[in-house]
């Protein structure tokens, strides 16, 4: 998170990262719970469900996003790496 924020990610912000990052883990940990009928999701599916559930967590108007979901997607793709084992090729 520090390195996006350094990157000029402004979703990654000091201010609010704890926030974000437990939000984001307990969201990833919690995805089979929220999704059971999908027994092998993705890591794209589960990485959409992450960036939905940060974008409903901080903004106030979800709709109105825009072009920062690349900044949330960023964000969720830094929390994955630390929430989930390496992922196979």
């Amino acid at each position: 998170m520090t390195e996006l924020w350094e990157q000029g990610c402004p979703i990654a912000s000091p201010d609010d990262r704890e926030r974000l990052v437990n939000m984001g883990l307990r969201r990833w940990h919690s995805f089979h719970r929220r999704h059971p009928r999908i027994r092998q999701p993705s890591h794209e599916a589960r990485i959409r469900d992450l960036v939905r559930g940060l974008i409903e967590a901080v903004e106030p108007e979800p709709g109105l996003v825009g072009r920062l979901v690349k900044d949330y997607e960023c964000v969720a793709e830094a929390i994955a790496a630390a929430a989930a084992p390496p992922r196979q090729p």
